[in-house]
């Protein structure tokens, strides 16, 4: 596990956050064939290996050991942190390893190093192919990308998941709803006040949807809608998957308003989940707020979206169906842009979702795009590979996995659309609070994710 941990460090001085992954698409090449193996990189950066079998495995049919290489880059409000040039800073505190300031990249730089450190180890293993890819985490662009040709192996070890004792077989598919609403200006004669939502806990918008946890932008849009204001800014969330947890809004107002009063209100619509939600106000200045009817559009529209999980499963207990993030909120010179993430296990659920925040959008005067669109994987009845990693963790710690459909989508679905007859299973260690600057790898479960990748691939 120590050379997993070694090369999980070299990938956390590489800047590899969504769409600034050549550097480290160009590492992982270069580590093949510096140690004799076949290494191809697509025009997408994605990245191939290829390892043959070791002796008496050289006819077993190939093996895909898959993961991505880009990570969610947030930090801490203090951090100083640049993830376009600087490293993580990781440390170790106790059996955990957590970078400073800044989210971990374990999600899934852990699957890199594990598909990396088999090329130097000795234990027995069929034909492999390491394919890792590019930009999963806004739309899955690498995996949608690349020549189905390009894959030979009909089997897959998919290293993206977050929970230990976990056999994720199926995975939401989802896509991305984006609203412009075109902006009027006039001359602003009010007294201008800075209203700043913060303290929220956040987290992964389809592993942690269900938790119930404030989103920044649809509470600013609540605060908004009960103040008599005309709005001037708002702004709020980073990542399309990252449940915002801060958002800030510019608005003049003819009766000022008490930070303390709104935070007391709101802690008590969201009780003991967000404990640390603080929603501060303060005088600010600007010369021009948005025309009446324009301000009330873009209030109204913020106030009236969906938000968190909208149906649950009726054929799996406790498991998410269909979900919405609205993820995404700025303020140009000409347009307010309000971007949404959406999921659901059910393709036509998906796109009827989709419909409805597209009507809703332009109801209030938004133009609005569809983006990012990427399939559910769907649950295969029978799979070889399946049993075979059931029977494998058994043997390796005496207790069954628990299979599970997962809400957040996984680029599997997009490889069993097109790889036919793609047997697959995604699994991982122990790593909590993901796409959050307390994102942390348990340093126990990394190894005997380790050992149960080995004992599964001899297997094989």
């Amino acid at each position: 596990m120590e050379k997993v941990l070694k090369i999980f460090e070299q990938l956390s001085e590489i800047p590899r956050g969504s769409g600034n992954t050549q550097a480290v698409s160009d590492f992982c090449a270069a580590y093949g064939k510096e140690r004799g193996f076949p290494a191809e990189q697509d025009g997408w950066g994605n990245v191939v290996i290829r390892v043959p079998g070791t002796p008496g495995y050289e006819d077993h049919p190939v093996v895909v050991i898959q993961g991505h290489l880009d990570m969610v880059c947030e930090k801490d409000p203090e951090s100083a942190h640049d993830f376009c040039r600087d490293g993580l800073k990781l440390r170790r505190e106790g059996d955990w390893l957590r970078a400073e300031g800044t989210t971990l990249g374990a999600d899934d730089g852990i699957a890199v190093a594990y598909g990396l450190a088999l090329l130097e180890d000795p234990a027995p293993h069929p034909p492999l192919e390491l394919f890792f890819t590019v930009d999963e985490e806004t739309g899955m662009e690498g995996a949608a990308g690349f020549d189905p040709g390009w894959i030979t192996g009909r089997r897959m070890l998919n290293l993206d998941t977050e929970e230990e004792g976990v056999f994720v077989v199926s995975s939401a598919g989802g896509c991305g709803v984006t609203g412009r609403l075109p902006l009027k200006w006039e001359r602003c004669d009010l007294p201008v006040y800075e209203i700043r939502v913060e303290g929220l806990q956040g987290g992964h918008s389809g592993a942690e949807i269900h938790c119930g946890r404030g989103n920044a932008n649809i509470l600013l849009g609540k605060i908004l809608a009960g103040l008599d204001c005309r709005l001037i800014r708002a702004e709020g969330g980073t990542k399309s998957n990252a449940i915002p947890r801060r958002a800030t809004a510019l608005a003049a107002l003819e009766q000022p308003v008490s930070g303390v009063a709104l935070t007391a209100l709101f802690r008590r619509e969201y009780g003991a989940v967000e404990p640390e939600l603080s929603i501060s106000v303060v005088t600010a200045t600007s010369e021009r707020m948005l025309e009446k009817s324009c301000s009330e559009a873009a209030i109204g529209l913020l106030a009236a979206l969906p938000d968190g999980v909208q149906q649950w499963s009726g054929e799996l207990e406790g498991l998410v169906e269909t979900s919405l993030n609205t993820a995404i909120l700025r303020t140009g010179e000409e347009f307010l842009t309000i971007s949404a993430s959406l999921r659901s296990m059910k393709n036509a659920e998906r796109d009827r979702l989709a419909a409805r925040v597209e009507a809703l959008m332009a109801l209030h005067g938004a133009v609005t795009e569809r983006s990012g669109g990427y399939p559910a994987w769907e649950y295969r009845a029978e799979s070889p590979l399946r049993a075979e990693a059931v029977r494998c963790y058994q043997s390796l710690f005496q207790k069954t996995p628990e299979l599970r459909a997962l809400h957040a989508g996984l680029e599997c679905g997009l490889f069993a659309r097109k790889l036919p007859g793609l047997d697959c299973i995604s699994f991982g260690p122990e790593i909590r609070e993901i796409h959050t600057t307390r994102e942390r790898l348990s340093l126990s479960s990394g190894a005997r994710t380790w050992s149960l990748l080995k004992a599964l691939l001899k297997a094989l």
